[in-house]
């Protein structure tokens, strides 16, 4: 178990005005603000996952709520389950958040023993009156990623009209509804425009955290010359992993496509915004990215509602509508926006992305979370 705690203390000043009299400042006693504890899997924080976006939405209320918060990373499972056992039975912490779907059965048995400890559980659902669950519909966000896919390895020469997808874990029911949108929106771009687009046998890395497996995949996937190769984009839903893709790309391109002005190894990236990743520098972030767009989950959005809802004493109305669903409608899943500055896109693809979204949102197009 490893934990990290940022304190941010504070004296609140309160203003009282009264009209024709003048301002009068009075300095209270010290605040006590409030503690939160935060429960992730190994890796944890870094591994480019909605656990990195939650710790944005951390960051982001520091500016607004005075809150402790302390971090805990656990290595697996059942080793979450001893901490947030923990943490509960400390009566220390106002609210325990957890963050990842597979601790779903850990939140639960811990929750139903200790019913006056308050739960958030970003990315998956328990039915608790003590938890206030956030679901996410990334499959949405996805099937505007298999769409952009589909435009994008099409249109001249260079391109090959091939797509393929590299996932972290085939077991991990976040990647599954990713690669579902992903598949449906390739196919349904495919179909209305008869793109012709081939799309690859999906394949996994087999971790979150596995760069040289992840470059070997992906370099594979990219060669011209291998078998279920020569592909133009990449989906890699791959959390960490997507160091060994961008080893790929590069190599890709100094290898096979350095003389051609066109044609570049592409990649769509998802849980995080990884954008960046595709620049030629990542340390500037200056450039045009090969990592076209992330899919992400807005996680910092439910963080902040969540406890700005307990702050104020309106836990119980928040959980009474638990689990809140983040969708396309509600802007709690999205694509991120890094592409619109990109030389390589094609006239008009951002219009149709747009209207696909629109059509998603109206209910127009229904997204699956699952695809055969």
């Amino acid at each position: 178990m490893s934990s990290r705690t940022s304190i941010i203390a504070s004296a609140i000043i309160v203003v009282l005005v009264f009209s024709g009299v003048g301002s009068y400042i009075f300095l209270t006693n010290q605040y006590n603000p409030p503690d939160i504890a935060v429960v992730v899997v190994a890796p944890g924080f870094g591994d480019l996952s909605m656990v990195d976006q939650v710790d944005l939405g951390l960051q982001e209320l520091a500016g607004e709520l005075v809150v402790n918060y302390a971090y805990f990373t656990a290595t697996g499972e059942s080793d979450a389950q001893t901490i947030l056992e923990q943490l509960a039975s400390s009566g220390t912490y106002d609210l325990i958040i957890v963050i990842g779907e597979e601790l779903a059965d850990e939140i639960s048995a811990v929750a139903s023993a200790h019913a006056s400890q308050k739960f958030a559980f970003i990315g998956g659902s328990v039915s608790a009156a003590n938890v206030i669950s956030a679901t996410f519909t990334q499959q949405e966000a996805a099937f505007l990623a298999g769409a952009f896919a589909a435009y994008m390895s099409v249109g001249d020469a260079d391109k090959s009209g091939v797509v393929g997808i590299i996932g972290s874990v085939g077991t991990s029911l976040t990647v599954q509804s990713l690669i579902a949108g992903f598949k449906q929106g390739l196919v349904y771009a495919n179909a209305t425009d008869n793109l012709n687009v081939t799309l690859l046998p999906e394949v996994y890395v087999g971790s979150y955290n596995d760069t040289e497996t992840a470059r070997i995949l992906a370099q594979n996937m990219f060669n011209p010359y291998y078998p279920n190769g020569n592909a133009t984009v990449i989906f890699a839903p791959v959390r960490a992993s997507i160091m060994g893709i961008r080893e790929a790309m590069i190599y890709a391109n100094q290898t096979w496509f350095s003389e051609t002005e066109n044609r570049k190894p592409f990649v769509i990236a998802a849980e995080g915004n990884q954008d960046f990743l595709g620049l030629p520098d990542i340390s500037t972030r200056v450039g045009y990215s090969w990592v076209l767009t992330s899919v992400i989950p807005r996680s910092d959005i439910a963080v902040y509602h969540i406890i700005n809802a307990t702050m104020w004493d309106d836990f119980p109305t928040l959980q009474a509508e638990s689990p809140i669903v983040y969708d396309l409608a509600n802007g709690g899943v999205n694509i991120t926006g890094g592409f619109r500055d990109n030389a390589w896109l094609p006239s008009g693809l951002l219009d149709t992305i747009s209207d696909y979204a629109t059509m998603i949102t109206n209910g127009t197009i229904v997204v699956e979370d699952t695809w055969p």
